[in-house]
């Protein structure tokens, strides 16, 4: 599921650099004769030239309230909408290439929500996640008092952390998937960068064994807190697309080598445990026969 998110931060970041349609001259002409004739609250159009304006006498729709209230559908986010349709079908017709709107192909509004089918697979990114933090919970109970300080316990807590972070993410994801805004695009990127920042986190310290050094491990933990924050801080003081998407891919790979390596080390240690289990049952054999 980490590996979804860095997918997906890297197409998210590719296609924003990569989006022709927000600068046509007859996209923002489009967008100009609906905010004008729809007289769109808090709109600077205050006149469009109906011999240069093609779209000036185009019957727009008007938002359906339910949009407006419930998933914040303004009349100007509604104008730009209706005008990635009618410039798409537009060029279709023209038989010219389709381009992308802000970073994304003209999507078909389905309920109000923005990208029907990315938000019910983001909700379907959730689940695992929302059961392996129903599992690990009940493990902890079990186990009793965190205060358990065994390496099994710091294990667990630690997969915990990663189900809540992974939880956070695809609810953010789903938000933002539903109804892009400023604030559910950061929190979409936000929660991402704590997820595959806390995968890293678990899987190197089961990798090194870390809970045998409690010090090492606080500190450790609390440089990944402060990489976290200083992360955000760097996005709020300047938000870049490029510096977020190498954050997340370099943290997302980091942590699938450090995965391929624990795996190796697992192997090579069972494929021993087992070697070792053979020569003991043979000198059991042995034994009993003499």
């Amino acid at each position: 599921m980490r590996l979804a998110v860095v997918v997906t931060l890297l197409v998210h970041c590719f296609l924003v650099t990569c989006s022709p349609g927000d600068n046509l001259d007859e996209f923002i002409d489009c967008t100009y004769a609906c905010e004008y004739n729809r007289r769109c609250p808090n709109s600077q159009i205050n006149y469009i030239d109906p011999e240069t304006n093609m779209f000036h006498d185009i019957e727009f729709f008007d938002t359906p309230p339910l949009y407006s209230k419930l998933l914040f559908w303004d009349c100007i986010s509604d104008c730009d909408y209706q005008c990635q349709h009618i410039i798409t079908r537009w060029r279709i017709d023209e038989e010219e290439e389709i381009y992308q709107f802000h970073g994304k192909w003209p999507f078909l509004r389905v309920l109000g929500t923005q990208e029907f089918f990315s938000t019910i697979f983001s909700i379907g990114n959730f689940i695992p996640h929302y059961k392996g933090f129903v599992k690990f919970s009940r493990i902890i109970r079990e186990e009793g008092d965190r205060r358990r300080k065994n390496s099994r316990s710091i294990l667990i807590w630690n997969y915990l952390y990663v189900t809540v972070a992974g939880m956070l993410a695809w609810t953010a994801s789903s938000v933002f998937h539903c109804r892009d805004l400023i604030i559910t695009e950061k929190l979409d990127y936000f929660f991402a960068g704590l997820t595959v920042l806390t995968g890293f986190h678990a899987i190197f310290a089961r990798m090194t064994s870390m809970f045998l050094y409690p010090k090492i491990a606080q500190a450790f933990t609390a440089s990944v807190a402060a990489i976290f924050a200083l992360h955000i801080l760097r996005l709020y003081v300047d938000w870049s697309y490029t510096y977020n998407m190498r954050f997340n891919i370099f943290f997302g790979v980091l942590q699938y080598i450090l995965l391929i390596m624990l795996s190796c080390q697992n192997y090579h240690a069972l494929t021993k445990a087992k070697a070792n289990g053979r020569i003991q049952e043979n000198r059991v054999l042995q034994l009993r026969r003499g």
